[in-house]
Parts: C-alpha cells; sequence; structure tokens
C-alpha cells in the first residue's frame, strides 16, 4: 500500500511540474553592434537592482534569453539559486555609461501570449544608443 501511495504521490508531483514548465518559455534576444563604440546590455530587476546581460563590442554580436511565464506575461531571469526574478526593463547603452545612455528594449507582457524573438541593430550615436529592428 506504502509503495501505491507512493507512486501516486511522485505522478502527480511529476504532473505538476510539467504544468508549470509547459507554462514557462524562452524569450531570445539577438544584438548587433553597428556602430564603433562598445555596447552593454542590462536589464533591471526589482527597483534598485540591474544585471548585466552582456557586452557587444562592435561588428559582434550578443545573444541571451530571458524566461516568460505565459500565463501571467511575466518576464523574468532566474537567479543562482533558481527563483524567477522578475524583469521590469531591458536597454543596451554605451558601456561603462550604460543606463544615461540606454536605448530600452521593449518588453512583450500579455498574459497568453508567447512573445516573438527580439532581433535589434544598435549603435552609439552622440551621448545616446539607437536600435532598431533590421
Amino acid at each position: 500500500m506504502r509503495l501505491h501511495l507512493l507512486f501516486i504521490s511522485a505522478s502527480l508531483a511529476m504532473a505538476c511540474s510539467a504544468t508549470a514548465s509547459a507554462a514557462t518559455q524562452s524569450l531570445d534576444f539577438a544584438v548587433e553592434n553597428t556602430g564603433e563604440t562598445t555596447l552593454a546590455c542590462s536589464a533591471a530587476i526589482a527597483h534598485w537592482f540591474s544585471a548585466d546581460l552582456g557586452e557587444i563590442a562592435p561588428g559582434a554580436n550578443l545573444s541571451f534569453s530571458l524566461g516568460i511565464d505565459v500565463d501571467s506575461g511575466t518576464v523574468f531571469q532566474m537567479n543562482a539559486v533558481g527563483n524567477k526574478m522578475a524583469v521590469q526593463r531591458v536597454w543596451c547603452g554605451h558601456k561603462g555609461d550604460d543606463w544615461r545612455t540606454r536605448e530600452e528594449i521593449p518588453l512583450e507582457r500579455r498574459a497568453g501570449v508567447v512573445p516573438e524573438a527580439v532581433h535589434l541593430r544598435c549603435a552609439a550615436e552622440g551621448d545616446k544608443t539607437r536600435c532598431s529592428a533590421p
């Protein structure tokens, strides 16, 4: 009887985790630096914390992915212990001054909708960064 209950518990746990993971998708980004200045991309997590997403040398590309909970539309980044940290915004700007020189990358956040991958070409222009879809 105990073995039977253990099997049922394990089956239910697997079914619940499969349902939860089915609602989680990956939101992929590809950013090409078409300018002559190195760029840095970051994400704001909560109101006071940002996470580096990577740097892009002139002529190079950066790819990164964030998670998206399709049921709620929440975009997130997993932290080192596996917690989903909600992402408020994503941007790219001049390396060393990316916040002041940033171009914000719009995030699709609609419950029940899987957003398309984001592909951008970005370049430093004066004291700002400009990004556009290819």
